[in-house]
């Protein structure tokens, strides 16, 4: 009994600091992330993954429908042997990836903000050809989405600072 009024207490203390540090919600009716969707053209490489990380772009952030921003992304990805067995099959690869990134105004060669976004995923290669491939070619789908995560991340937090 003693411990379920500490746990209410400190849920309440919880509640009552991100009240009162001005924690606002990123996609509320007038914030940082309402006031770009819909705004922000996506230029990113011609391949699978640079098709996945456009329609993840266009999920969160909307489709353009008045292109007053420009997104441009290059993409790197890596493919790293994790897992070699006795007999020199490789089994597990990683797959780094590094979204580099730069988003400018219509009409003005200075960007308004740019970063870099770094994750992995992992694939296993064990089994036949047909599930090697489509195991890698799910990797690659996932890298793209969580690479498209962290960039709308990063132009939401530089949006609230007043992009």
């Amino acid at each position: 009994m003693l411990s379920f009024n500490r746990r209410q207490i400190l849920t309440s203390f919880g509640a009552l600091s991100l009240a009162g540090c001005g924690f606002q919600p990123v996609y509320g009716p007038t914030s940082s992330g309402r006031s770009l969707r819909g705004r922000i053209a996506y230029r990113a490489p011609n391949t699978p993954e640079g098709f996945r990380l456009r329609t993840r772009l266009e999920d969160r952030l909307g489709r353009v429908e008045q292109g007053d921003y420009l997104l441009t992304i290059d993409l790197e990805i890596e493919e790293v042997a994790v897992v070699i067995s006795s007999s020199q099959d490789i089994n597990r690869f990683n797959l780094p990836g590094k979204a580099t990134w730069t988003l400018t105004e219509d009409g003005r060669d200075s960007p308004l903000a740019s970063g870099v976004a770094e994750t992995f995923t992992a694939y296993s290669a064990f089994g036949t050809t047909v599930a090697s491939q489509e195991a890698q070619d799910d990797a690659r789908d996932r890298l793209a989405i969580a690479l498209a995560d962290l960039i709308v991340t990063d132009i939401i937090v530089e949006a609230t600072g007043g992009l």
